[in-house]
């Protein structure tokens, strides 16, 4: 089984080529098949993205929940800047461009992502 988440903050995934892993810190809590769904893994992980680290472009293969958990301020890829609070939802549905997020803020940002991918298929796919 793999091992390997419009706002675009995050589903952060440190699985994907090209990311920095000193700035972006993936942790897989919990891996499991879903439940009448042949072929489709549901995995919970923790990111964490440091203050510098940017999350590059990317898509699922398959839905991607998140919950910031320690906020900050991140810089979007249209150069707004926002400051995302601690409890906010993401929700990015497959084949979503998401990411491109920069950690402006002085503290490591977290957040709790949860995947329902297809298990044959790479976990993310570059989309800069």
């Amino acid at each position: 089984m793999m091992k390997q988440v419009g706002f675009a903050l995050m589903a952060l995934v440190l699985a994907a080529p090209g990311w920095a892993e000193d700035l972006v810190q993936r942790e897989v809590l919990n891996e499991q098949p879903l439940s009448g769904a042949e072929g489709t893994v549901v995995i919970v992980s923790e990111l964490k993205l440091m203050p510098g680290g940017r999350i590059p472009l990317h898509t699922h293969p398959g839905d991607e929940h998140a919950v910031v958990v320690v906020g900050g301020r991140a810089l979007l890829p249209n150069g707004k800047e926002v400051e995302f609070a601690a409890g906010t939802p993401m929700f990015f549905p497959e084949g979503q461009v998401h990411g491109g997020v920069t950690n402006l803020g002085d503290a490591p940002m977290e957040i709790v992502t949860t995947h329902i991918v297809r298990a044959d298929a790479p976990f993310t796919v570059a989309a800069e």
